[in-house]
């Protein structure tokens, strides 16, 4: 059967696809600077919006509580981690601890809370509408624009921090646009995807493109292109088979980036 011919696959595929670029390019900036963990550290803290949502019994606003939560959360780290005896990854389990914690505390009083905590952690991609295709299109449309206009910029500070301190660039304002960038973009995708796929596209397509690319700029075309190539396949796959497809999908990009790691080894 054809994907494309039922309009709950169409929304799917569109919605994931234009996500899964938007998070792509952004994990390479991520992966980059070293700081992958803040992804999921971000992932819980917008879960847990969506499960004060859910608690609250509150059909609207929860997008706002979600990205307030993980706003708080990233402009939280750098300060903490300016403390050398702990070692940023620390804060960042605590974050993370946090948010998934308080997010199961909340739904077991909500109720369906156990269809909610489904929907917030690893998503329903069969049931996204219009609305979130028009969201996900929005984050990737503003994700292209952000990194354009500054796209030489931003690999220079990612792969190349110290030269740009030495340079006398504010490398501080443009970490934390980076981790607002992250905030902004994880919260979305998170309402759109669930928290396994959002994180699974931001980190692991970047993954398979820092190790395969020869080329600084070469990433940020080959991750969005191989989570295309998986988001296509996990699709096609799930209504043949009939399997979850955002885990499928999931799975799907893990692979890509553990074959990526076995081929550099091998080369090595």
């Amino acid at each position: 059967m054809n994907p494309l011919a039922l309009e709950f696959m169409r929304n799917a595929l569109a919605a994931s696809l234009l996500a899964g670029a938007a998070l792509s390019i952004i994990g390479v900036l991520i992966l980059a600077r070293r700081i992958s963990f803040s992804g999921l550290a971000a992932a819980q803290l917008a879960a847990l919006g969506g499960a004060v949502s859910a608690a609250a019994g509150w059909h609207f606003g929860g997008f706002g509580v979600a990205l307030a939560l993980v706003m708080i959360g990233m402009a939280l780290l750098p300060p903490l981690a300016a403390n050398r005896r702990v070692p940023q990854e620390g804060w960042v389990a605590c974050l993370f601890v946090l948010g998934a914690g308080l997010s199961v505390l909340l739904l077991s009083k909500a109720p369906s809370g156990e269809a909610h905590s489904m929907d917030i952690f690893f998503g329903n991609l069969l049931s996204v509408g219009p609305w979130e295709t028009a969201e996900a299109g929005a984050l990737l449309a503003g994700t292209l624009l952000v990194l354009g206009l500054w796209l030489h910029r931003w690999v220079w500070i990612v792969f190349d921090p110290l030269s740009v301190q030495v340079a006398g660039l504010r490398l501080g304002a443009w970490n934390v646009a980076l981790l607002a960038m992250l905030a902004l973009s994880m919260t979305i995708s998170i309402h759109v995807l669930g928290v396994l796929l959002a994180f699974a596209y931001l980190i692991l397509p970047a993954t398979a493109a820092l190790l395969l690319a020869r080329r600084l700029l070469t990433p940020f075309l080959f991750a969005p292109a191989l989570a295309a190539a998986c988001t296509v396949g996990g699709c096609w796959s799930s209504l043949r088979w009939d399997l979850p497809t955002g885990p499928l999908i999931a799975v799907l990009l893990a692979v890509a980036a553990l074959a990526a790691g076995l081929y550099r080894l091998a080369r090595n």
